[in-house]
């Protein structure tokens, strides 16, 4: 099991009818409003689909999967690759352009203001494990799975970075429900993995919506139903990524 020092994921049980299910918890909604009013009062539609919270707590992590049918009883470790160098970073970008062809320019940042003073990784739980304790009484939070796989069924627009090396990966396949989360680093720089998902997504047809919150940067969209989010954040000269995404295969 990882542990990691962070990771929230504030995203994505969508606000559409389909997802209603999740959504049936009050306190949740109350612990929102900071997260709505900063990231996305300009974008109504985003700010449904970011109206309920994923959270990831390590003293959950072992204890989800006693509820949830996995693949294995311990999440996915895929190991923490070494410390960037500019040849990395290089051949990561590169990687990446090839991929999505001509980058566009992920949209300058906006501010995120959530009280948290600068530091909001550190006031965040930690590492990939159940859905938020907020979400107890919902439909969706005895769900979740672990397994390397839910990185292959990721949506074609949101698919991992290239050259990244994956830590963590988990979903809910199917029903009202249907979210894939994984957390991954890369050599690359933020800006350039904001690029590369800003353009994945606005070719895809989704919005794409760019805050920035102390040291940690947040891109988020939507397209009808369909929503995405991710966070980024530089850790041990790596760029590390919490990517959030409904629908995939």
């Amino acid at each position: 099991m990882i542990v990691r020092g962070k990771w929230l994921i504030a995203g994505l049980l969508m606000a559409a009818a389909p997802l209603a299910g999740c959504r049936d918890n009050p306190q949740a909604k109350a612990d929102l409003n900071p997260l709505d009013d900063g990231l996305t009062n300009e974008d109504p539609a985003l700010k449904g689909a970011l109206e309920d919270k994923i959270m990831v707590d390590p003293k959950l992590a072992g204890q989800a999967n006693r509820n949830a049918a996995t693949p294995g009883n311990q999440p996915v470790d895929g190991g923490v690759p070494g410390v960037a160098s500019g040849k990395a970073a290089a051949a990561a970008e590169a990687a990446a352009a090839q991929a999505a062809g001509k980058l566009l320019t992920a949209p300058k940042a906006l501010p995120f203001e959530e009280g948290c003073n600068g530091d909001c990784a550190a006031k965040r739980p930690v590492t990939i494990g159940a859905l938020a304790r907020e979400q107890q009484k919902g439909s969706c939070d005895a769900k979740l799975t672990y397994g390397n796989q839910w990185a292959d069924r990721l949506p074609p627009a949101f698919k991992l970075y290239p050259r990244a090396t994956l830590r963590e990966a988990a979903g809910v396949a199917g029903g009202k429900c249907n979210i894939r989360v994984v957390n991954f680093q890369t050599a690359a720089s933020i800006q350039g993995v904001l690029d590369y998902y800003h353009t994945m997504a606005v070719r895809a047809g989704y919005t794409s919506d760019h805050r920035v919150r102390g040291n940690e940067h947040i891109l988020g969209g939507t397209k009808g139903d369909l929503a995405y989010v991710l966070f980024l954040r530089t850790d041990g000269g790596m760029t590390d990524v919490d990517l959030v995404a409904s629908g995939g295969k």
